[in-house]
Formats: C-alpha cells, sequence, structure tokens
C-alpha cells in the first residue's frame, strides 16, 4: 500500500508536477481539490484508485454541466498527478481511464415529451424508483443535479400568494436564486420526502442512468441529466415562448449567451414560423 493519500501527494509535489507558471500550478491543484472533494477521494491512498473511481467522477462533473473538453483538462491533470506517481514509485500502474470525445456534436440535445414519459416509466415501481422523480424535477425546474439534491425542507419557501419557491444559496455562477415550483414538482419533491439527496447513491445512480440509455436512447452519451436543463429550456422557448432573458432568470445564468446554447429549436416552432411566414406575404 502506498503511504501517501491523493491530496497530500499533490501538496508535497506540486511545484515538481506543475513547476511551469504560477497561475498554471494553482489551477491544476484547484482542480485536484475538487476531485479530492468528490466522496472523500483525497485521503484515499493512491494505490487505490480504479478506472470506475475516475469514471464516477467525470460523470459527475457531466451531471453539474461540465462541457467534455473540460473534463479532459481534469483527465490531464490526473495523468501528470499518476504519472508522477509511479515515476516517484509510490504506485505500479496509472488507471486507465477513458477520455471524454470532444467534437461539435458533444453538447446535449433535448428530450421529448415522449422520452421523458418512457424514461419516467423505466424506473418506476423499481429498486431505482427515485429516478423517476429526480428526473421530473430536472424537466420542470431545469435546476441541475447538484442543486436538486442540495434541495431540503429549509430550501422550500412560499410568497404571500401561497406559492412554492425553492432558495438556492449557492449556485454554480456564485449568486443565489429562487426557482418556481409547481403542483408537479412539489409532488416529486414530496415523494422524495423533500430531500432528494436521501434517495441518491452516486454510483447506483450512474448505473442505473446507463441502463436507461442504453435501453431507450440509443446509448447515446449526450443523453445525460443536465440534458434535462436543456430541455427545460428548449421547452420554455418553443412552447411557451418565453424570452431568452427570463429563461436565463430561471436557469441562473448570468450571460444570455450562455442561455442561447440551452435553447434547442424544435422542428414543429420551425414549421410553425414558416407557415407564418407564409401568411404574411
Amino acid at each position: 500500500m502506498s503511504n501517501y493519500d491523493f491530496l497530500t501527494f499533490v501538496y508535497d509535489e506540486q511545484h515538481r508536477l506543475w513547476g511551469t507558471t504560477e497561475d498554471h500550478r494553482v489551477k491544476s491543484v484547484r482542480k485536484a481539490e475538487k476531485f479530492s472533494n468528490f466522496q472523500d477521494y483525497g485521503g484515499r491512498p493512491l494505490d487505490d484508485f480504479k478506472p470506475r473511481n475516475i469514471h464516477d467522477f467525470f460523470d459527475y462533473l457531466e451531471s453539474v454541466g461540465f462541457k467534455n473538453s473540460t473534463i479532459n483538462r481534469y483527465a490531464a491533470m490526473l495523468i501528470r498527478v499518476f504519472d508522477h506517481a509511479k515515476d516517484e514509485e509510490h504506485i505500479s500502474h496509472v488507471p486507465k481511464f477513458t477520455w471524454k470525445e470532444e467534437d461539435a456534436n458533444a453538447r446535449p440535445l433535448y428530450y421529448t415529451e415522449r422520452q421523458l414519459e418512457k424514461m419516467e416509466e423505466y424506473h418506476r415501481n423499481t429498486a431505482d424508483w427515485a429516478i423517476e422523480h429526480l428526473i421530473v424535477i430536472g424537466h420542470q425546474t431545469g435546476m441541475r443535479l447538484g442543486e436538486v439534491l442540495s434541495v431540503n425542507l429549509h430550501s422550500l419557501e412560499k410568497d404571500d400568494k401561497g406559492n412554492d419557491w425553492i432558495y438556492l444559496p449557492d449556485t454554480k455562477n456564485g449568486q443565489d436564486r429562487y426557482v418556481p415550483v409547481n403542483e408537479i414538482t412539489y409532488k416529486a419533491l414530496a415523494a422524495l420526502d423533500f430531500l432528494p439527496a436521501r434517495h441518491f447513491e452516486h454510483t447506483r445512480f450512474y448505473r442505473a442512468w446507463g441502463r436507461m440509455r442504453r435501453d431507450l436512447l440509443h446509448n447515446d452519451p449526450r443523453y445525460c441529466f443536465h440534458t434535462l436543463r436543456h430541455t427545460a429550456a428548449t421547452k420554455m422557448a418553443n412552447d411557451l415562448k418565453v424570452n431568452s432573458t427570463v429563461i436565463g432568470m430561471m436557469l441562473g445564468h448570468k450571460s444570455e449567451k450562455t442561455t442561447a446554447k440551452y435553447i434547442k429549436a424544435k422542428p414543429s416552432a420551425l414549421i410553425e414560423i414558416a407557415a407564418q411566414m407564409s401568411g404574411g406575404a
């Protein structure tokens, strides 16, 4: 067994690992710390990592909205650490994990109503029943998986008109926000005892999601939990005709450019536009 845990090794060897520039070193250490905070990986011995541990971390990054290119920068950091650990004879081999593919079509699509129905039904009355309700919350609110899992009874608030809201004090962009809760979302939260994290186990969740993606979605890796966020934005834009500023407020975006990337044009919406164009000629 190695005497080094992952994070201690990074701290002790950071200047040898990333001695090129101070900025590169600081950014690399931050990536290592994020990896270490995932399932307490920081305290795990260097020789105790398997490929599946790395893949679980990559799945987590994908679930909170990281692009494949960004995930691969974490992969590069990990390769550097484990290669150096091998050179220093703390481990005998480097975990052989799989990098993410990067191409123009790597971003998620959106789920159709029929796909959502089948996805929810897939988990209904199974040991992984909670995933049905997580899916509902995801496409109804557009919240990230991490945001959904942060919800508890203290997160729920009512306004003076009796409307329910979820308060998110700490989001990816560093700002807090309120998310409106409709009846469907409220029922899904109630099914999870208003504590989604209680019914979530990371490895089990991603294995169940992988089976569903294989059986229903042609095993297309673009169909992940984060695609539910794109689905919410697409529905708001195409079906509800909500403007991008309001959609950005719902999703917690600082920039409308970011929101634009989440909105996909449905074929039915394009057909409607074409019909309206001909009528106005």
